[in-house]
């Protein structure tokens, strides 16, 4: 393939990608077609069956496209007390903050918010292990508390833009790290009576 030719596809992907964000956000991603998509992007049925399958297909590979972008950012970040990894994952989510409040809300693309949570869940496995750990000195099975965190994370950004991102990523960041550290009792103010 030419390289005028690579980058027309590439072109064409974004248009539709960039058509298909637009659409789930003013229609909810159960009311998106085809037919909707190509209109947006400015294509034809026939070309946007040349790149995906169906809209299904498309949420998919979307879902690809911007794991990948986001991962890349925080692998780069060494896993520490600074909180600047956290903060390259909510500037991504306020970069694209009505796509993300759209499909992890009610009319989302099915199974995103799961496919989120085991995005940053084996991006937490992916740290742990980079940084050397192995499990050995965990009170409970290593699956266990990566599950409860990559979970409470999805939870805590799906909060913010439901609140319309009140604090900047910087802050958000920081408030996620010490719920992670030291726990929501300990955020709340409440002494556990457990040392």
């Amino acid at each position: 393939m030419s390289p005028n030719v690579d980058l027309r596809v590439r072109r064409t992907q974004a248009a539709i990608r960039d058509a298909f964000m637009e659409l789930i956000v003013t229609h909810g991603f159960d009311k998106v077609t085809v037919r909707d998509v190509a209109a947006r992007a400015g294509i034809n049925r026939a070309t946007f069956y040349r790149h995906f399958q169906d809209i299904h297909d498309l949420a998919h590979r979307l879902t690809d496209v911007l794991f990948a972008d986001i991962t890349a950012q925080i692998d780069s970040q060494p896993l520490t007390g600074d909180p600047s990894g956290w903060q390259l994952l909510f500037e991504h989510v306020a970069q694209y903050a009505p796509f993300y409040r759209a499909t992890l809300g009610p009319g989302g693309i099915p199974g995103f918010r799961e496919r989120v949570r085991e995005a940053v869940e084996q991006q937490m496995l992916r740290l742990l292990r980079a940084n050397g750990y192995d499990g050995a000195h965990s009170r409970m099975p290593p699956p266990l508390p990566v599950r409860y965190l990559a979970a409470a994370q999805v939870g805590f950004i799906q909060w913010w833009l439901e609140q319309d991102m009140p604090f900047p990523p910087a802050e958000a960041a920081a408030y996620l790290l010490q719920l992670h550290l030291h726990g929501g009792s300990r955020a709340l103010g409440l002494e556990t009576g457990h040392g």
